[in-house]
C-alpha cells in the first residue's frame, strides 16, 4: 500500500511538472504582431485650405462616393490586415452634418472602409481633430465605434478621453493611449472635465495614465502627435517627452505629425518611432517622400523584433499606397537607417525591410551625442531662425537710419 501511495504521489507530481513546463513553453512561443502607421486623411479638400497651398492634387475621378472612399486602401489592404492589431493616426474628422471650420472633413462612411482594410485602433488626438468643431469630433467617435474601430486620445470629457483601448491576442494584453502637442483650434480644443476635446501632452496626466494601465497589460503603447511639420528629425523637447514617458513605464512609442519618416531610437530597450510619416493623404507635396509601417513582434516578455516596411508615398502614390520593393524600398530604408544611426540605434536591412532588435540595437550614447544632434537644427527651426534674424536685421537697420536722421536734424 505504501509503495502504491508513493507511486501515485510521484505520478501526480510528474503530471503537475509536465503541465507547468508545457504552459511555460506555450508562453514562450505565443506572440502577437502589432502594425503601426502614420497619418491617414482623405478629405481631398486641399484647394479650400489656406494652409495647404502648392500641393500635388490627384487626377482622380470616381463613379460613386463609395468608390472614392474605398480607393486609398485597394493596394495597402493586404499589408494592413496582415497583423493581429493595426494602428494609424486619423488626421481628419468624420462627419456628414458638421460644418467644416478647419482644413479637413471626411464622410463617416470612411470609418467602415478603414475597418474593412484591417485597421483596429486609431488615434484621434491630433491638430486636425476639431476641423469640424465639437459636432465633428462627436460624429467621429460615434462613427468609429459603430464599426468596432477603437478611437483613443479624445472624448466628450476628460475621463472618457483618458480611457485606454485594451485588447488581448494570444494571451498577450496591449493597452493604447494617445496625446497631441498641438491642435489648430487653440487651447479650447483640449479636453476638460466638462468640455469635449483632445488629450494634451501633459506629462503629469501621461504618467498617471501609464501607472493606471501598467498592471493591467503586458505592453503600454503611447501615440504622440508631436514635433515640427515637414521636419525630418525630432527636436529635443520631443525626445525628452519620449524618454520621460518610457521612464514612467511606457513600452512602445508611436509618433506622427511631421509627415516625414524620421529616425528610430531604442531607449532602455524600448522603441521610440519618432515619426512614421504618412499612410494615406488627400493631397501630396513635392517635398513629401515615401514612408514606412512598423511591425512589432511581441511575446509575453519582450519585443522580439521590429520590422520597418517601406510604403509608397510620393506624388500620386500617396492616394493609393502599396508596399515598396527593390530600388524605392532600398532608398527609403537607407534614409531611415541613417536617421536611426544618428540616434545611436542600429538597423539592419534585409531584403526589402529593415530589422531592429531592441535588445541589441542601442549603441553607447553621451550628452555630447545629443548636443551634436541638436546642433543640426531641423529645417523648420532653421527657417524660423533665419526669418527672425532677417527681421531683426531690417529693424536694426531701419532704427539706425531713423536715429541717424534725427541726429542730423538736431545738429542743423
Amino acid at each position: 500500500m505504501n509503495k502504491l501511495n508513493q507511486f501515485v504521489k510521484i505520478t501526480f507530481l510528474v503530471i503537475i511538472a509536465f503541465f507547468i513546463h508545457s504552459s511555460a513553453i506555450a508562453d514562450e512561443f505565443s506572440e502577437v504582431t502589432l502594425l503601426a502607421g502614420g497619418d491617414v486623411e482623405w478629405s481631398r479638400m486641399w484647394n479650400e485650405s489656406l494652409f495647404h497651398q502648392q500641393v500635388i492634387p490627384y487626377q482622380l475621378k470616381f463613379a460613386s462616393k463609395e468608390e472614392e472612399l474605398s480607393y486609398p486602401f485597394v493596394r495597402i489592404k493586404p499589408v494592413l490586415e496582415n497583423a493581429d492589431i493595426t494602428f494609424v493616426n486619423l488626421e481628419t474628422p468624420l462627419s456628414d452634418k458638421a460644418k467644416k471650420t478647419g482644413a479637413f472633413i471626411t464622410p463617416t462612411a470612411f470609418a467602415e472602409e478603414m475597418q474593412f482594410a484591417g485597421i483596429d485602433v486609431v488615434s484621434t488626438a491630433n491638430n486636425h481633430a476639431l476641423d469640424a468643431g465639437i459636432i465633428g469630433l462627436k460624429d467621429t467617435l460615434s462613427s468609429l465605434s459603430k464599426v468596432s474601430l477603437h478611437p483613443i486620445g479624445s472624448g466628450r470629457n476628460l475621463a472618457l478621453a483618458r480611457l485606454p483601448f485594451i485588447t488581448e491576442k494570444n494571451g498577450i494584453r496591449l493597452g493604447f493611449l494617445a496625446y497631441t502637442m498641438c491642435e489648430n483650434s487653440g487651447n479650447s480644443s483640449y479636453v476638460t472635465s466638462n468640455r469635449p476635446g483632445v488629450m494634451p501632452t501633459d506629462l503629469s496626466l501621461i504618467k498617471e495614465d501609464i501607472q493606471k494601465l501598467r498592471h493591467s497589460v503586458d505592453y503600454v503603447i503611447l501615440s504622440f502627435h508631436w514635433g515640427l511639420t515637414d521636419s525630418e528629425k525630432s527636436p529635443f523637447w520631443v525626445r525628452q517627452l519620449a524618454h520621460k514617458s518610457i521612464d514612467a513605464g511606457a513600452d512602445i512609442i508611436l509618433g506622427h505629425h511631421p509627415h516625414y519618416p524620421q529616425g528610430i531610437e531604442i531607449y532602455k530597450n524600448k522603441p521610440i518611432i519618432y515619426c512614421l510619416g504618412n499612410v494615406i493623404f488627400g493631397h501630396n507635396h513635392k517635398f513629401w517622400t515615401d514612408n514606412f509601417l512598423a511591425k512589432f513582434i511581441l511575446n509575453p516578455n519582450q519585443i522580439k523584433s521590429i520590422q520597418i516596411i517601406p510604403i509608397a508615398g510620393k506624388n500620386q502614390d500617396l492616394a493609393q499606397p502599396f508596399q515598396l520593393t527593390r530600388k524605392r524600398s532600398q532608398e527609403l530604408l537607407k534614409t531611415v537607417q541613417k536617421k536611426t544611426l544618428a540616434l545611436k540605434t542600429k538597423m539592419r536591412i534585409v531584403g526589402d525591410i529593415g530589422i531592429i532588435n531592441p535588445a541589441t540595437a542601442a549603441m553607447p550614447k553621451s550628452i555630447i551625442d545629443d548636443f551634436i544632434y541638436d546642433l543640426m537644427l531641423p529645417k523648420p527651426l532653421w527657417m524660423l531662425l533665419l526669418s527672425l534674424l532677417t527681421v531683426g536685421f531690417i529693424l536694426r537697420f531701419g532704427l539706425s537710419r531713423l536715429f541717424h536722421k534725427r541726429k542730423h536734424f538736431s545738429r542743423t
